[in-house]
């Protein structure tokens, strides 16, 4: 047996400690892949449970199920009819949602997924005029309504509109916050909106809304419904999601929102327990009430 230098006996001990490493780096890939997956299939579980449940539950109509489950979380004044029935929504709050994810669908098609820069000053100027120009406009409308003298007449034309404003551009700080937040792969100098025609596509996306609403098709009801309600159980689990996430140790962290199944699944307590708890005490109150 040849005798080995002291050299390359520690070239030989490093080599064996580099195989170790990488020995146990791919064990550890390896599970956290299958936990991953776990998690990914527990998400998909639950939310086709959930999904399931409110479609499938047997004895009562999906329109009132759709109403009562987001009964804690607007007003349901100011109510919108298409084709005989009401949105579960009221005027303001459809504009709201419905902005929410059309412009989130919107600057995701267009690859938005990685930006984590705001738009243009002009731009984000706008987006914040045009939220504070909801709020005046609730204010007035709220007068109305206690039998105050309005600055104006309130309408629902002007709360869908002005909610559109605001949901618009929660839309876009929303997704700027949330890459900045957790992708360690995000675009830093990718404008969540790039510019003004950006903006012209957002803009005259959501203005279908209120022309679908106002042309009062029935066939279109049951897409309304379920884009603004989808828009308002969207949000706050969104937001429950990225604190979630950010408690759970996964501040820029991620590069694919698979890699959120663990925080997204976990976020399904909180919003069911806000949405649910929120409904049943509005329910409880009214009743006391009557």
């Amino acid at each position: 047996m040849s005798n080995k230098s002291a050299d390359e006996i520690v070239e030989l001990a490093r080599q064996r400690i580099a195989a170790n490493r990488q020995h146990q780096q791919m064990q550890h890939g390896q599970v956290r892949q299958h936990h991953d997956y776990l998690w990914r299939t527990t998400w998909l579980a639950v939310l086709g449970i959930l999904s399931l449940s409110l479609l499938a539950l047997p004895g009562v109509p999906l329109q009132w199920r759709l109403y009562a489950i987001v009964h804690g979380l607007v007003a349901q004044q100011h109510n919108i009819f298409v084709g005989g029935m009401q949105l579960p929504l009221c005027a303001r709050n459809i504009g709201i949602y419905s902005s929410f994810l059309v412009t989130i669908g919107y600057l995701w098609a267009r690859g938005r997924q990685h930006a984590g820069s705001f738009p243009p000053r002009s731009i984000t100027r706008t987006l914040i005029a045009l939220a504070l120009i909801m709020i005046v406009d609730g204010f007035n409308s709220m007068a109305a309504t206690m039998g105050r003298v309005p600055l104006y007449p309130p309408s629902n034309v002007l709360r869908i509109l002005t909610g559109i404003g605001m949901g618009t551009g929660i839309a876009v700080a929303f997704l700027a916050i949330f890459n900045q937040a957790l992708r360690q792969n995000v675009q830093r100098r990718q404008r969540v909106v790039r510019d003004w025609d950006d903006m012209a596509v957002i803009v005259t996306l959501n203005l279908l809304i209120p022309i679908v609403i106002y042309a009062d098709l029935g066939f279109m009801y049951w897409p309304l419904a379920f884009l603004s309600f989808v828009g308002i159980i969207s949000e706050v689990y969104a937001i429950n999601v990225l604190l979630a996430s950010l408690f759970m140790g996964y501040h820029r962290s991620i590069t694919s929102l698979a890699q959120l199944a663990r925080p997204a699944t976990v976020a399904f307590l909180p919003t069911i327990l806000l949405i649910g708890g929120l409904a049943l005490l509005r329910f409880w109150w009214e009743g006391q009430r009557f």
